[in-house]
């Protein structure tokens, strides 16, 4: 009786923890695939407002509302920030999705900076470059960044994994001269440095 009850037990918490394992890969399927459509669906709208930026004139161009669109990608980079924390940076299927929302980012960066000229909108753009070996101040970066996007509904910030290998995001490094992490690019100048919360809100603020 007692072996009985042994291998009973022992099938039943085998049973469980099997149960539990394929509980969290079908939730991290969802979670992917989820991403994946989301991912889809944002690069739909952007190409949408594109197609209305080559065929409207400028003074139609300037009375589209955009910030929809950026809080959509607001909303797809804590799905990404999420998934980062959720199953690391260097599970395979994270680091696509996570190419593919910074070349999303690239391409909304570029419409916005077009419509910025055009509008002569007041629109501050910023680059952030973070990596994985920076740890306290990469984050501290971000905290700060965080600060600032909540202080002044700002939706115009894009974090961009400086390890990340993509021919796009070299050209952007590239362009910017991005040499070290924490970086930032504040309406196309180049910080290679850590900057505090009231340096940066003076470069864009006065």
């Amino acid at each position: 009786m007692v072996n009985f009850r042994f291998i009973a037990a022992i099938s039943i918490s085998s049973l469980i923890f099997l149960l539990g394992i394929f509980l969290g890969q079908a939730i991290s399927y969802y979670n992917l695939s989820e991403l994946r459509q989301s991912q889809e669906n944002i690069l739909s709208d952007l190409a949408g407002y594109e197609l209305a930026y080559s065929i409207l004139s400028e003074q139609d161009v300037c009375k589209i509302h955009f910030k929809e669109l950026q809080k959509e990608r607001a909303k797809l980079g804590q799905k990404v920030s999420d998934l980062e924390e959720k199953f690391g940076l260097s599970h395979p299927e994270v680091l696509t999705q996570t190419e593919r929302y910074h070349i999303y980012q690239i391409k909304e960066y570029l419409f916005l900076k077009k419509v910025k000229k055009i509008c002569n909108l007041s629109l501050p753009l910023i680059l952030y470059f973070y990596s994985t070996d920076c740890d306290e101040l990469c984050t501290a970066q971000g905290y700060i960044l965080d600060t600032l996007s909540k202080k002044y509904n700002l939706t115009t910030i894009y974090a961009f994994n400086y390890e990340i290998d993509n021919p796009v995001l070299e050209v952007v490094k590239k362009i910017y001269n991005i040499t070290s992490v924490p970086s930032l690019v504040i309406n196309g100048k180049t910080y290679n440095r850590f900057l505090k919360l009231d340096e940066i809100e003076k470069i864009i603020y006065g």
